[in-house]
């Protein structure tokens, strides 16, 4: 863990800062792309993002929706994931791989727990679907955890999901947490195959 760097670069206040920031690593949201598990893109899209291309692209309504509901969603959820000092606003780093956590809490052990949050109106069927699994995986990795959670809320719309944003809460008791285990023989993998990816398009930052 202590090879990892923490960027304090805020999303939401200086989002070119974190934009210009993104774009020197290889992050976990570009990760599903490369390896063929997002439904949404492929290799093209991330090339694209990291010369700063399509940056300005309007949210769609789940995208607004997950994005309004993440500071209820880490209120939620604190209480499911016990004790420790919240690390927000920030972008991690090791080598040439980053992302911006959801929420991580630090531990006064030393240790990290790290929580990713999924918003749907679709049915998970009890499982994570593929490209996120790929996504926290490669979290992981970049931490060096053997394990992530994934907090999943279910909506009946993304109209619902508007209320719960204007209520500024969001039922707790709907929160379902899937644990995601990721071993060390897979995130040296992982980090293999995503080093070599950004030493061969990623410019020196």
């Amino acid at each position: 863990m202590n090879e990892v760097t923490i960027h304090p670069v805020n999303a939401d206040t200086d989002p070119e800062a974190w934009l210009a920031l993104r774009r020197r690593f290889l992050s976990a949201t570009d990760w599903p792309k490369l390896t063929g598990s997002s439904p949404w893109a492929g290799e093209d899209q991330v090339l694209e993002d990291k010369r700063g291309a399509g940056s300005g692209a309007a949210w769609s309504l789940p995208m607004q929706v997950g994005k309004g509901l993440e500071p209820f969603l880490v209120d939620a959820a604190l209480p499911l994931l016990g004790a420790g000092r919240p690390i927000a606003q920030a972008f991690l780093s090791r080598g040439r791989l980053g992302f911006t956590p959801d929420l991580l809490l630090a531990r006064e052990t030393g240790d990290w727990v790290l929580a990713e949050f999924k918003v749907s109106v679709a049915p998970w069927q009890g499982t994570v679907p593929g490209d996120y699994l790929d996504q926290v995986r490669f979290q992981a990795t970049v931490l060096g955890l053997d394990e992530v959670q994934v907090i999943h809320l279910e909506l009946r719309s993304w109209e619902e999901g508007l209320a719960f944003i204007a209520r500024g809460a969001v039922p707790a008791e709907r929160l379902r947490v899937y644990p995601v285990g990721v071993g060390p023989r897979e995130r040296r993998t992982i980090e293999r195959k995503a080093e070599a990816w950004a030493r061969r398009h990623l410019q020196a930052g």
